[in-house]
């Protein structure tokens, strides 16, 4: 069993969809302790990639589609165990190097990962030009 939850959009405060419904991350936030949790972890990706973005004059968009896969055997019992996340970051207007370069980076600054990189992992993913 797994979770998805997709961001993209503004920076400031991206839209947030998970199954078919879209809201903003605000508004996710406020909603309940467990959620805001499963946003935190694409969100702070999310902002890291953007950083990179900024910093190095990079022009390109992103999307982030996080999957979070359930421990079956925890599970069972009624625990929700992460067993692995993973993380796509969709890039738009960039060639696929350039998008695996700053993935890169951020995989070498961000506390997220860093933190989870036993059972994380990230990986670019060209979108559509």
């Amino acid at each position: 069993m797994d979770i998805s939850i997709i961001l993209f959009g503004n920076v400031e405060n991206p839209l947030v969809q998970v199954g078919t419904s879209i809201r903003k991350i605000k508004e996710i936030y406020e909603e309940s302790p467990l959620m805001a949790f499963l946003v935190s972890i694409p969100h702070c990706i999310f902002n890291s990639i953007n950083s990179v973005l900024e910093k190095e004059g990079i022009g390109m968009k992103c999307r982030i589609r996080t999957r979070y896969f359930l421990d079956q055997s925890f599970l069972r019992t009624g625990i929700y165990k992460f067993s692995k996340i993973s993380i796509e970051v969709i890039g738009f207007g960039c060639d696929y190097d350039e998008l695996k370069e700053v993935v890169e980076k951020v995989k070498r600054e961000c506390p997220i990962y860093l933190s989870f990189m036993d059972r994380m992992e990230v990986i670019p993913v060209l979108g559509g030009q």
